[in-house]
């Protein structure tokens, strides 16, 4: 077998269309990216993925119930906690200290053409030895809004159990 310059792609790849994708399909990939960009550290991606008046409300959870811990309002407030928290953690961190893995994704129409998006994450990372750790789990509650063209979260409801987030 002959390996063409350059490496394994072909020189002159034929062309070929963009892929379409199904709104559901565009939120799962929007969804994908934003756990991308909290565990990567990328402020600057964040910010495509929320709706400027977007909302979130986190619970923390356990055998007595949930309680809440935070009420954001708008896109900027949302990704200044996420960020505050990278700064409280900053010392510790490196690509793929945590890792948000998400599971059980139930995708279904909401009311004015939204979309309703359910799913689970389980918070992984390496503890002090260096053995990956199950630090929690959670849930979310999503609204997801068409907006100037993209998907971005309209609103969303996170319980956490077990790990306790950075807070100031």
């Amino acid at each position: 077998m002959t390996v063409p310059p350059g490496g394994t792609t072909p020189p002159n790849p034929p062309e070929t269309k963009p892929v379409r994708m199904s709104p559901v399909e565009q939120v799962l990939a929007q969804l994908g990216r934003q756990k991308w960009a909290v565990d990567t550290c990328d402020a600057a991606a964040l910010k495509s993925l929320y709706t400027a008046d977007s909302a979130q409300v986190i619970y923390q959870a356990g055998p007595d119930g949930r309680t809440e811990i935070a009420r954001l309002r708008g896109r900027d407030e949302i990704i200044g906690a996420i960020t505050a928290g990278w700064a409280r953690t900053a010392a510790t961190w490196y690509p793929g200290a945590m890792i948000h893995q998400i599971g059980s994704v139930v995708p279904e129409p909401a009311a004015d053409g939204r979309i309703r998006c359910r799913s689970y994450a389980s918070f992984l990372a390496l503890d002090a030895d260096g053995v990956p750790a199950l630090k929690g789990y959670g849930s979310y509650d999503d609204i997801w809004a068409l907006d100037e063209g993209e998907w971005r979260l309209a609103y969303r409801e996170t319980v956490m159990y077990g790990h306790q987030p950075s807070r100031g």
